[in-house]
């Protein structure tokens, strides 16, 4: 048995398919004009029949196209930042049973290279929400630690990302973390905050995960814990070209 490749199951069986379908308007298009100068004693001008299957053409391939279009759906992945600039993605795993946290970050430059990572445990924290608040002050804490100038700090709590992002004074039982990073913020150069979807931030979820086996706080320079190495590296292998 001959097995088809995608790229031929894709295209050119798609192709074939719409040429079958061609072929079969053009030849129901020419009976159709038969049994007319049959019973009705018309017959069509060829312009008129070449109009109507062009014009049928160009609809089908219009739909095609379409239904390519929609079918191709890019899974959302970790980008590399621009030239220049320390993107830090931080996570938090939550317990509600034990009302604790733990922080997960990882900083990579604009090669996808791990700059620093690491883990930091928190007691007595209500919900996810201020979860997420220590994960991203913890990340900012690191930067400035580590002399970034120009950071892009990323994640997938949306909640906390447009806190930060917003003009608005916050007054939620969040707000006291919430102004402590924006009065950090202001010692860089350059910063800015920006959502990302879950399969985004995989690497910072892995280090949020690495943290629950750790005693206390833990820092990496220039790596990161093996498992989440490998993840980075598939990340800058397969990443996107920058954002």
């Amino acid at each position: 048995m001959v097995k088809l490749s995608s790229q031929y199951r894709n295209g050119q069986l798609r192709t074939c398919k719409y040429s079958h379908t061609i072929t079969a308007a053009f030849y129901h298009t020419i009976w159709y004009n038969r049994n007319k100068l049959y019973h009705e004693g018309i017959w069509e001008q060829v312009t008129d029949v070449v109009g109507f299957i062009r014009a049928y053409y160009a609809e089908i391939s219009f739909m095609g196209e379409r239904l390519q279009n929609t079918s191709i759906v890019r899974d959302p992945v970790w980008e590399p930042p621009d030239i220049g600039i320390i993107k830090i993605n931080f996570d938090a795993a939550f317990y509600q049973a034990t009302t604790c946290s733990i922080s997960g970050f990882i900083a990579r430059n604009d090669e996808g290279l791990t700059m620093a990572a690491g883990t930091y445990p928190w007691e007595n924290i209500s919900d996810p929400v201020m979860a997420e608040a220590r994960a991203c002050l913890q990340a900012i804490i690191m930067a400035e630690e580590m002399g970034f100038q120009e950071i892009c700090v990323e994640g997938d709590a949306l909640t906390i990302i447009r806190k930060l992002n917003s003009v608005e004074e916050d007054r939620s039982c969040i707000s006291n973390l919430i102004k402590e990073i924006n009065r950090r913020s202001q010692t860089f150069r350059k910063l800015s905050f920006k959502h990302v979807p879950k399969r985004a931030n995989k690497a910072a979820h892995a280090m949020a995960k690495k943290g629950q086996r750790q005693e206390g706080p833990r820092f990496w320079i220039e790596e990161a814990p093996r498992l989440v190495e490998i993840l980075v590296a598939h990340e800058r292998r397969f990443g996107g070209t920058g954002g």
